[in-house]
């Protein structure tokens, strides 16, 4: 069992080295509070089933109303009676009555939370045109504003489709790179 900031969550341990959190580095998953019981993983089980209907609902439901949001994912911690749905959307989106069906469904209290087109793309995750997992659903906490400028002083071209994420705003890694006053490493042969 693991707390996190939604509530308790079933976390699975994949890799254990000594120290665990290296300084300086930040918690990501959570505090580990206990091991999880056979009663905590059928209720999580049953969660997860939850998550699925309430986003397949939320689909549904925002086609017949006609609202233009996508849901992204959907929380349900186990210490709360709660699920969060996060959704994607390019205006703000009037979701009043989506969010009284959805109670009704649900039979739970129900918080729906609109992201924006970079917090997106970190939770489809995917691969960067570097051949590694995208920087925002790897390690990055905040989004640090990434100017045109940066790429300038790199020399990169500016091409709109090279110099873009996943998320169609300009590629978190200008930033990263830019901070170090270093131009990117040449890949050898």
């Amino acid at each position: 069992m693991v707390s996190t900031s939604e509530g308790e969550r079933v976390g699975t341990v994949t890799r254990h080295e000594l120290p665990v959190i290296p300084r300086g580095c930040m918690r990501p998953f959570g505090t580990v509070v206990r091991r999880a019981s056979e009663t905590d993983l059928r209720h999580h089980q049953d969660l997860t089933l939850m998550e699925q209907d309430a986003v397949g609902f939320f689909r549904q439901r925002s086609r017949e109303l006609d609202l233009q949001a996508r849901p992204v994912h959907a929380v349900a911690p186990l210490d709360r009676d709660v699920v969060v749905i996060a959704f994607a959307a390019e205006e703000r989106v009037d979701s009043r009555e989506l969010h009284r069906d959805l109670s009704r469904r649900l039979r739970r209290r129900v918080e729906l939370r609109q992201i924006g087109v970079r917090d997106q793309a970190r939770a489809a995750g995917g691969w960067g045109p570097c051949g590694r997992p995208m920087c925002c659903a790897q390690f990055m906490s905040r989004f640090n504003s990434v100017t045109i400028r940066m790429a300038k002083a790199q020399k990169l071209s500016l091409n709109p489709a090279r110099i873009s994420g996943m998320c169609g705003r300009l590629m978190c890694c200008l930033a990263h790179e830019a901070a170090t006053g270093e131009p990117p490493p040449t890949p050898s042969s």
